[in-house]
């Protein structure tokens, strides 16, 4: 079908209406790409789970409760020398400023420990022993101030939270130094990291596979074709995904459109790769039309099923339960549909309009491929598949012992591979301020009859505090709960299930749902473990269902997705190793196994398609099975490597970003996909292949 489809534009007059069709959509939706940034940054719904009871919270504090639209920023304030108390006229300037500036227009106040400094902030429903606003150290070095203000989006709270730290003295400060974090302060911070992420990315990503694809074909148009097909087909995605985002068919977060950036740019570029190098090596024996639709006709297939492939993982993720799995998977699914389109149209009808102009200066010689370097690997496999599957086995399963070794989960100050002001002031208040849980509430919201027993049940459970009442929404009230625990630890993710049957117990069948960030934690990582049972086995029996269709095998379909399935446990397992015992960071992101999976394995079988449907071509040629694996393995070994070594410098591109979450995905992946075409694809499945004569 894919070689149809390719066809379809190779036309002397379809040609030139495929070109002009696909630069006029590009020209028409790029504007929207900078937008689709923008929503993007704001990511307030993407961290949370479908259904779950810290969703739910979240949700009812925003929506019901009198402060649900307020955003509220805390300014600590730390004494550099001696105590804070000495610094209160220091501290008042500032105070008196914010109170009084025209550049916070939606400022409702300002509360200090001794009460409120200006305007009017209290909740609905004060709680009766609120937690001190002075550090428990002797003398006290840190206050708390509390600035709130009546507007919520991530714009909003991102221009009110820099509007503050302009006017405070900063971290730097002395003799008094300022800290502005809280919630608006994370939100805010979390913008900014997302912000730029987008054009970092492409222009990161454009270099490298622009600097890659030189290396390979050392022809500068050939490099700006391929380059100019896939931005082409990235900013027609991102222009239709803004569009769902606006017709509110789904959500969009920053981190969704940095992975669609490096997918996009990896596969796509893999895909046109695959297109020129068959081109090519038919121009040196016909003219070039006939070349064209050679190359187009043998490589479509390929690279429908290919794109198919990564396009049924993706689509498996939105059956996730946890939002930013969720979300990101129709999302890939679009651009990875859209990639594939425009490289079986655009790049075949561009490449029949320049025909051998377009790999200036390489002179073409007629009949005299250059195998090099594949030559001799063909050989090493040919003589020794034995020897070469036990090696390759043997190290993979030794990376793949890196699993056994647990990691903790990333908390809050390890979110930033540089700390922003916001997580530097909140470990501060964390180290200096009792209890260990003022740093991250615990939130109940429970029905107004049965508050007074919740509270009182809540109060008396182990590992907990304080539990006080905090705002009224007439039928519901708010419970803020303080553990004595790091709300960020494992241990407090544990008690929230406990917490939860007391409050439920004490409310005697009434609403009684408990959230916050701990609570949201446990939900996440709970989903994440189911999502992992469902997703990993759907998206290894679609991929070899696909694969069976396509090879129309049964054995060689199951080493295949062997071979990739033990790529990627080798890919974590010593990136695992790498971050724990070399780099110093022994806590992951949660989510990284479940990305790590889907990419490896979709992006890994695309690679063994064009092997396998090579080797099949070449045994419908005539040649034996030994020669034809051996050939398919010289002929497709620099195309396919060079797209192994593009993919994974793409991902790599995610290691160049603040946030260490992507930081990971980048590392492991890249990891895995450097393996993957260097080690398996170069000398382990062609082995096995021998070995196993299919």
């Amino acid at each position: 079908m894919g070689g149809r489809i390719a066809s379809l534009a190779l036309g002397r007059r379809s040609r030139w209406i495929v070109i002009a069709a696909w630069v006029v959509l590009g020209l028409a939706l790029a504007p929207l790409q900078p937008r689709l940034q923008t929503i993007a940054s704001d990511e307030s719904e993407t961290f949370f789970t479908r259904g779950a009871d810290s969703t739910q919270v979240d949700r009812l504090l925003d929506t019901r409760f009198p402060e649900g639209g307020d955003a509220t920023a805390v300014i600590a304030f730390v004494a550099k020398e001696g105590s804070i108390f000495e610094r209160t006229p220091d501290i008042a300037p500032y105070v008196e400023r914010i109170c009084a500036s025209e550049a916070l227009p939606a400022l409702k106040g300002v509360a200090s420990p001794d009460g409120v400094m200006c305007g009017e902030i209290g909740h609905a429903l004060a709680p009766t022993t609120g937690p001190s606003s002075l550090s428990s150290d002797n003398p006290e070095t840190m206050a708390l101030y509390t600035v709130v203000n009546g507007r919520d989006d991530t714009e909003s709270v991102a221009a009110d939270v820099a509007t503050l730290r302009g006017m405070l003295p900063g971290p730097d400060g002395h003799p008094v130094a300022s800290y502005v974090t809280g919630q608006a302060g994370f939100d805010a911070d979390r913008s900014a990291a997302v912000e730029g992420l987008d054009g970092t990315l492409l222009a990161i990503t454009g270099v490298l596979v622009l600097v890659l694809m030189l290396l390979t074909y050392r022809s500068p148009l050939i490099a700006a074709l391929m380059l100019g097909v896939v931005a082409i087909a990235y900013l027609i995605a991102t222009g239709l995904v803004y569009g769902l985002v606006q017709a509110e068919l789904t959500t969009v977060s920053g981190q969704s459109t940095a992975i669609l950036i490096v997918l996009m740019f990896g596969a796509g570029t893999d895909y046109c790769l695959l297109i020129v190098s068959r081109f090519r090596d038919e121009l040196r024996g016909d003219d070039v039309e006939t070349a064209m639709r050679r190359a187009a006709t043998r490589t479509g297939p390929a690279i429908f099923a290919s794109g198919g492939i990564v396009v049924a993982a993706m689509l498996v993720l939105s059956l996730a339960d946890y939002n930013a799995t969720r979300e990101m998977g129709p999302l890939l699914a679009l651009g990875i549909v859209v990639m594939m389109a425009c490289g079986l149209t655009l790049l075949p009808a561009l490449l029949a309009v320049f025909g051998r102009r377009a790999f200036w200066p390489a002179n073409l010689k007629r009949d005299s491929p250059s195998l090099g370097s594949w030559t001799r690997i063909g050989h090493l496999v040919r003589r020794r598949p034995l020897a070469l599957t036990v090696i390759c086995l043997a190290i993979l399963g030794a990376g793949a012992l890196g699993n056994l070794e647990g990691r903790g989960y990333l908390d809050l100050s390890e979110q930033y591979r540089t700390e922003p002001e916001s997580v530097a002031g909140q470990e501060l208040i964390r180290e200096r301020f009792d209890p260990a849980g003022r740093v991250a509430p615990v939130d109940v919201i429970t029905d107004a009859g049965v508050a007074l027993p919740v509270q009182n049940a809540l109060a008396q459970a182990p590992g907990v505090a304080t539990a006080d009442t905090d705002s009224d929404a007439g039928d519901l009230i708010s419970l803020q709960v303080l553990l004595d625990l790091d709300p960020f630890s494992t241990e407090a993710m544990d008690q929230i299930p406990r917490l939860r049957a007391s409050a439920r117990e004490a409310a005697g069948g009434e609403t009684a749902l408990v959230g916050g960030v701990t609570a949201t934690n446990h939900d996440n990582l709970e989903a994440l473990g189911a999502d992992a049972v469902l997703i990993v086995p759907l998206v290894l029996a679609v991929i070899l269902v696909i694969l069976i269709v396509l090879l129309r095998s049964l054995v060689a379909p199951l080493y295949v997705i062997g071979t990739v399935v033990l790529s990627f446990a080798f890919a974590l397992g010593a990136s695992s190793l790498l971050f724990t015992h070399v780099l110093g960071q022994p806590d992951s992101d949660p989510t990284l196994a479940i990305f790590a999976f889907i990419f490896l394995v979709a992006l890994g079988v695309d690679d063994n398609i064009f092997l396998m449907t090579r080797i099949r071509e070449e045994r419908r040629r005539g040649l034996s099975n030994t020669d034809a694996v051996i050939s398919g393995l010289e002929r497709t070994g620099g195309v396919i490597t060079s797209a192994g070594l593009i993919l994974a410098g793409t991902f790599a591109a995610l290691m160049a970003l603040d946030l260490e979450a992507l930081y990971q995905v980048g590392f492991t992946v890249t990891l895995g996909l450097l393996v993957d075409a260097f080690l398996v694809r170069t000398f382990l499945v062609p082995s096995i292949a021998l070995l196993l004569r299919q």
